[in-house]
């Protein structure tokens, strides 16, 4: 696996002159407006994984990973551990950025930014985790399933819709945006919202370390069920 992870590297390697300075000046602008930081920044954390496969869909890396001896399911299983540590990376960013900009800006910039900051916020983070993190294994069915841009166009339908109904939740949620500030759940809205008061109430009702647990053994369970289905379909798949 660690093969396929250096040609990740490899392939995106010749680009990293650009792809810095542009992440830096991205989430920069981003945090002059609080309520776009956090989606701005998890684009840029999921950008990495969308690199990824437009290279490889570019040069067709899908025919010389067929003809080399490697499984299609260590294919799948890199992918997903490069993506995911592309999120953590981001999230780690996501933080270093605001408390970095936070320390240059100027204090009309600064006052943009009522209550707790989003990038300070545990729960801000940990929906930053949560949401990249159901991108993320969302997409890459759809991906080995169908390609691209394909897939792409699938994965956006179906994020509509299950959107739609994301959104009625946070309607439910609005109370939760008084709560951490501009910079927390209202920066973050309408899924972040929903994030927000639901991690707030498990929190409460079950207690932190049970919350943590559930999180974990939640995401393990989607986990599995999405690597199994990528899995599943690019065996199936015409290369």
């Amino acid at each position: 696996m660690r093969h396929l992870l250096a040609k990740d590297l490899r392939l995106v390697a010749p680009h990293v002159w650009l792809i810095v300075p542009v992440h830096v000046l991205w989430c920069a602008q981003a945090f002059l407006v609080p309520d776009r930081y956090f989606w701005m920044s998890l684009s840029a954390a999921c950008g990495w994984t969308v690199a990824q496969v437009m290279i490889e869909w570019q040069v067709d890396a899908d025919r010389l990973l067929g003809s080399l001896p490697v499984t299609r399911t260590t294919v799948v299983e890199a992918r997903y551990v490069s993506a995911l540590a592309a999120l953590a990376l981001g999230a780690v960013l996501y933080v270093a950025y605001g408390y970095a900009l936070t320390a240059v800006a100027t204090v009309r910039v600064i006052e943009r930014w009522h209550g707790t900051p989003g990038w300070a916020s545990f729960t801000a983070v940990t929906a930053f985790l949560i949401v990249g993190y159901l991108l993320t294994v969302g997409f890459l069915p759809f991906y080995f399933r169908f390609g691209l841009p394909l897939g792409a166009a699938w994965f956006s339908v179906a994020t509509a819709v299950a959107s739609s109904g994301t959104l009625g939740l946070a309607r439910l949620a609005r109370g939760a945006e008084g709560v951490a500030g501009a910079g927390g759940a209202a920066a973050i809205r309408p899924f972040g919202g929903a994030v927000f008061t639901w991690l707030s109430s498990a929190a409460t009702t079950w207690g932190g370390v049970p919350t943590a647990l559930a999180l974990v053994g939640l995401a393990a369970v989607v986990a599995m069920v999405s690597i199994g289905l990528s899995i599943r379909f690019y065996e199936e798949r015409d290369l």
